[in-house]
């Protein structure tokens, strides 16, 4: 049997946040390198998300554990009813928008294991196979020794803890767009087993609706609309093919 120079687990985060990260994702998968799928949950568009992807077993869902929302114009909260969850948000019933903000509040632990229950039974009611989890923008400081006891949650549910898993590939100078970059850096790499994570979607009015100071509404969009090509470029697909770099998924031994 063949063995590969590099198996790449290729993760995408955020699906459910948006129609076009959903599209993106299709794409990425099935026409690219994307193997693994990082959900939201408790985010506007899963549902979408779910009509598209729940069926596809080719694809390993992960169970994005979402305590944040960090976008001005576009807002999301707990699965769980607010008033049932008081110190996971604001006094709209918004998950906060920075960990430092949850941190403050002084979240208590109970009500964030009701809450990622809540989110873990809602993905398995829409069809997804949740084999894996991970935080959305690292959450799990805000209580000491949480992100142990979330593993131990993990493992009673499961599921794969993904948290600093694998590593990332090494750095490599150059200085053309993304993709080369990326190439670069799988060049440089030695034989073995890396990851790589993006946020796809693509360059549309949605994705423009998202943003903060100091991260627009534009960045994001041109970001992301990167972070697609990242898994479904030509140039990436060759390069995989030709070079022996094999995508993969995280339940794959």
């Amino acid at each position: 049997m063949h063995t590969p120079r590099i198996r790449l687990y290729t993760r995408g985060d955020d699906l459910g946040s948006a129609v076009s990260a959903n599209r993106a994702f299709c794409e990425a998968f099935e026409k690219g390198i994307l193997r693994n799928a990082s959900a939201m949950f408790c985010t506007p568009h899963i549902e979408d998300a779910a009509a598209r992807l729940a069926a596809e077993k080719r694809l390993c869902v992960g169970l994005h554990m979402t305590m944040n929302a960090e976008w001005d114009r576009v807002r999301w909260g707990p699965v769980q009813p607010p008033a049932k969850v008081p110190s996971l948000v604001d006094e709209r019933g918004h998950f906060f928008k920075t960990t430092k903000a949850l941190h403050e509040h002084r979240p208590r632990e109970s009500e964030v294991f009701a809450e990622l229950q809540a989110q873990l039974d809602k993905g398995r009611r829409l069809g997804f196979t949740v084999a894996y989890a991970d935080s959305h923008m690292g959450w799990t400081w805000v209580i000491p020794g949480l992100a142990e006891r979330i593993a131990c949650w993990c493992e009673k549910e499961g599921l794969l803890y993904n948290e600093s898993r694998m590593k990332g590939l090494p750095k490599a100078e150059h200085a053309g767009d993304p993709v080369e970059q990326l190439i670069a850096k799988l060049e440089a790499a030695a034989p073995g087993d890396y990851m790589i994570v993006g946020h796809p979607a693509y360059d549309d009015a949605e994705m423009r609706t998202l943003g903060h100071p100091g991260y627009e509404g534009d960045k994001v969009a041109t970001g992301r609309e990167w972070e697609r090509r990242l898994f479904s470029d030509p140039r990436i697909l060759a390069y995989c093919r030709d070079k022996g770099v094999e995508p993969t998924r995280f339940d794959v031994k």
